[in-house]
């Protein structure tokens, strides 16, 4: 039996306005302890804001999250995908276009999203699928400097001076530890 996206999808999308603040979008994440919410415009989903936009748009740019829309950061336009399409279809999608969640329509309206996660929770033979293009490009978030921002891997505290460690990105902190 092929597995079908809306067998894994995870339901009970969380929106927001386009005009909300990168502010208000981390509290409802923060709050309902979800990686993302959908932007939503005139009852259309105007694109996706994830925990990662935040962190390398507002947060390493040192921008103000108050201030600043979530219009601005947002991923647009969203790439959907059917509650009937093979999961296998949609780990593709995934790795084809480097991104970790497909929002899942039908008829026109959005029912749940499918994150890399829900993929290999049905699917763990998807995995190595998934994986060859979710690792973060180090050049992309490499500043002039040398220095990487970002997330530690082994503390999972933001940081903007990691430093690559057995193969992991690391803090200063958590490589004189290992």
């Amino acid at each position: 039996m092929e597995l079908r996206v809306g067998d894994a999808m995870t339901k009970g999308v969380i929106y927001v306005d386009p005009k909300s603040s990168v502010q208000n979008a981390a509290e409802i994440m923060k709050n309902r302890n979800i990686d993302s919410v959908i932007v939503m415009k005139n009852g259309e989903g105007a694109g996706i804001i994830t925990e990662r936009d935040i962190i390398c748009k507002i947060v390493a740019a040192r921008i103000d999250p108050k201030s600043t829309p979530v219009s601005q950061i947002m991923t647009s336009p969203l790439i959907t995908i059917k509650p009937d399409a093979d999961i296998d279809d949609a780990a593709r999608i995934m790795r084809d276009k480097d991104i970790r969640r497909l929002v899942v329509t039908n008829k026109g309206n959005i029912i749940g999203i499918l994150t890399d996660f829900d993929v290999i929770r049905v699917e763990p033979a998807l995995h190595t699928l998934i994986e060859e293009h979710s690792k973060w490009d180090i050049a992309d978030i490499s500043s002039a400097d040398g220095a990487v921002t970002g997330i530690c891997e082994v503390c999972g505290n933001y940081n903007e001076n990691l430093k690559p460690v057995d193969g992991r990105t690391v803090c200063e902190d958590c490589s004189e530890e290992e």
